[in-house]
This record gives structure tokens, C-alpha cells and sequence, in this order.
């Protein structure tokens, strides 16, 4: 526990601003986010190619790890929470950020763009208890998202901007054979890829509570059936990949003959990321994760087993209520519901289509993979 005062640390906190607020601004972009290779900020490194920026600062937890993109002469990694990352996110010209840094609004002469991490189904910001912030401009996908991070963040909504998330660019235009063989080389490509992102329920990284219930098994489900679940997928010669949430506590977990267990350090050995991944999976399986959203642009079934509903409503929260009114599938709240549903998608059935459909048209205000584009114009003009 720290033995310096609050109200001292906030004395040195507003002295720290004023000092980098006077200090000047290099022509430099800062990346910084959570996970430090996400594809927002992946997607902006390769958009920056188009613009003339000295040089580019990334910031990651292990510097010795590179990126899943090729590094340009003028890019330095600089290890998060060191000197150099505070020099630089201090100094530096732009900032992209996902999840915010050291002060809650941009120094003079900066241009800081909050990026985000994907729509938010559950609550974020001031909902949250999570500190004020403001930036020169918030990424939105709608008008109706605009509201919900102006509110969420307290700023203007003339300071949020429609241009789509740069991230979900990285989805379009993956080729299926070449991904499926860069993660399982020699192995043929199934019938069926399904892709399972669950969200975390507690963690180490935060001090906080459980959100929703504890299940202590990645599928957040308590009757779960792992051979049952394996031999369906087998039976329909379907394979599906289970990528924990980044923030989630770490649980043993082995595969089996059709379910994979993957992790961003297995994505980033292959030269991957997440959202290429997603980009050739023919359904997603998740809870309430933000990108059950972006998954809206691909127009493919998503699969939702979600126990705790209940449970995470009143712990967590939910931007959106009723919330089961701004999910685009039926909620499985026991192995046995979700059986049914994985076997009706299985059997080429897409009950779901309309409801996806106009779930898209009010996530989302542009249908293309042109996000980035539309970001770094509004910045670099």
C-alpha cells in the first residue's frame, strides 16, 4: 500500500501533467494498448505507411517478442511502465491508444485517439468505476455507439467519431486454407471452423471482484461435456479453437482430437492475430465478449452459452438492456441447450440471420474494412 498521501499523489500527478503539457511535441506515434499486438493497434501500424511520421513508438510488455507484422527501420519497442514509455507517450505527437495511459487528456499539441477494445456489451468507463478520460477523439461504429461512449466517458459527443473499428478491417479478405496451415501445418481443413472466445469472470490483473460466477473451467459452464462437445464436432468433421480471455486467470486445459486450445502467444509463434483468425471461422462461440459485435460485419452464425447471465448482470452490468435484446443469437444456459444449437448450426441451419442483420445496421454505420483508413485521415487532417 502506498504511504504517500492521496492528495499529495494527486499534487504530483497535476505537476507531472502541467510539465509534459509544456514540453515539446515530436513527430512521433506512440501504439499502445492491451494486448500490446492487438489488432487495432496492428492495423493502425500498417495504415501509418501512408503517412509520413518520423518515427513509431510500440509498447509491449516483453520487447524481445516482435510483433506479428514486419517492423519498419523507424519503429522502436519499448517495454510498458518504464521511462521510455512515459517519455515517450509524453513527447510524442499522436497517440492510438486501446486502453489509455498516464494522464486522463491529452498535452498540448498532441493528438491522442481512443481506440477502444470493440463495442461495449458490458458496462465500461464511469459505469464501471473506472477514472474520467477524455481524448482529441473516441473511435465509435454508429450513431447509436456514439452515445454509448460519450455517456461511458463523459466527453462530448462531438469529440466521437464514426469510423468504424480498425481492428474488424483485418477480418476481410483472409485467405482460410493459408491461416488453417500456418496454425496446423499438414493438417487438412475441415468441414467446419468454430471459434470460442470467452470472456474472463475474474483475474489477476484488477482489483476486483468475480464477474458473475466463478466456473473454474474455461467454457463457464458448469454441466459442461468436453467429449461430448469433442465428438459432435468429430461426427461433423467441424474443429473448434478456444482462445481464453487475455485478462483471464491462466486453467490447465488439454485438446482433444477436435477441440484446440490456443492463446495469443500461440497466434503471435504463427505470424497471427486474432482477427485473421476470426476472419475465416464459419461460427463464433462466445458469452458476452465485444466481439460478438464485430462479428456481425462477416454475417456468420455465433453460437452464445451463457450460465450466469443472471449473476454477471447484477456483478458486471450490461450497457444494453433488456441485454438478450441486443444479442444476436438465443442464450444456452446449460450444456444440454447448447448441444441443440451447435447441432442445428451444424446442420446448416441459420435461425439467426435476421436478428443479426439488424443488429448490424445499428452497431455499425459502415459495412467495409476501410475503419483505419477513416481514423488516420481524420487525424492527419
Amino acid at each position: 500500500m502506498s504511504i504517500i498521501p492521496q492528495s499529495l499523489r494527486a499534487l504530483l500527478r497535476r505537476l507531472a501533467y502541467y510539465i509534459a503539457w509544456l514540453w515539446p511535441k515530436r513527430d512521433r506515434a506512440v501504439l499502445r494498448g492491451f494486448p500490446a499486438y492487438e489488432d487495432n493497434l496492428v492495423a493502425i501500424y500498417q495504415g501509418l505507411e501512408s503517412y509520413q511520421v518520423r518515427s513509431i513508438i510500440w509498447v509491449a510488455d516483453d520487447t524481445s517478442v516482435p510483433p506479428p507484422v514486419a517492423l519498419k527501420a523507424n519503429t522502436r519497442l519499448v517495454k510498458r511502465r518504464s521511462l521510455l514509455d512515459i517519455y515517450f507517450s509524453t513527447t510524442s505527437r499522436f497517440l492510438f491508444l486501446t486502453h489509455g495511459h498516464f494522464f486522463d487528456r491529452p498535452l498540448r499539441n498532441q493528438i491522442s485517439v481512443n481506440l477502444w477494445h470493440g463495442i461495449p456489451l458490458k458496462v465500461i468507463g464511469r459505469h464501471a468505476g473506472a477514472p474520467w478520460r477524455s481524448d482529441t477523439f473516441t473511435v465509435a461504429t454508429s450513431k447509436f455507439t456514439r452515445k454509448v461512449f460519450a455517456d461511458a466517458f463523459n466527453i462530448p459527443e462531438s469529440t466521437v467519431e464514426i469510423m468504424g473499428q480498425a481492428r474488424t478491417d483485418r477480418m476481410f479478405g483472409q485467405d482460410r486454407r493459408e491461416i488453417w496451415e500456418r496454425c496446423f501445418p499438414g493438417e487438412l481443413v475441415p468441414d467446419r471452423i468454430f471459434l470460442w472466445l470467452p470472456t474472463y469472470r475474474s483475474t489477476d490483473m484488477l482489483k476486483k471482484g468475480t464477474d458473475g460466477r466463478d466456473f473454474s473451467n474455461v467454457y463457464n459452464c458448469s454441466d459442461f461435456s468436453e467429449h461430448k462437445f469433442n465428438e459432435t464436432l468429430r461426427s461433423s468433421n467441424a474443429v473448434c479453437l478456444i482462445k481464453p480471455h487475455p485478462m483471464a486467470k491462466w486453467m490447465e486445459s488439454s485438446s482433444l482430437s477436435n477441440i484446440r486450445h490456443i492463446t495469443d502467444a500461440w497466434l503471435l509463434e504463427r505470424g497471427l492475430t486474432l482477427y485473421q483468425l476470426l476472419g475465416v471461422v464459419d461460427c463464433l462461440i462466445s458469452d458476452i465478449s465485444s466481439v460478438i459485435a464485430d462479428f456481425l460485419l462477416l454475417d456468420r452464425p455465433i453460437l452464445l452459452l451463457f450460465e450466469d447471465i443472471v449473476e454477471y448482470e447484477s456483478s458486471r452490468g450490461f450497457t444494453f438492456n433488456p441485454i438478450r435484446e441486443y444479442l444476436p443469437a438465443d442464450v444456452a444456459k446449460n450444456y444440454s441447450e447448447f448441444e441443440a444449437a451447435l447441432k442445428s448450426i451444424l446442420a446448416g441451419k441459420d435461425r439467426h440471420a435476421e436478428r443479426r442483420a439488424a443488429l448490424k445496421e445499428l452497431f455499425f454505420d459502415h459495412h467495409d474494412g476501410n475503419a483505419t483508413a477513416r481514423i488516420l485521415k481524420i487525424v492527419f487532417d
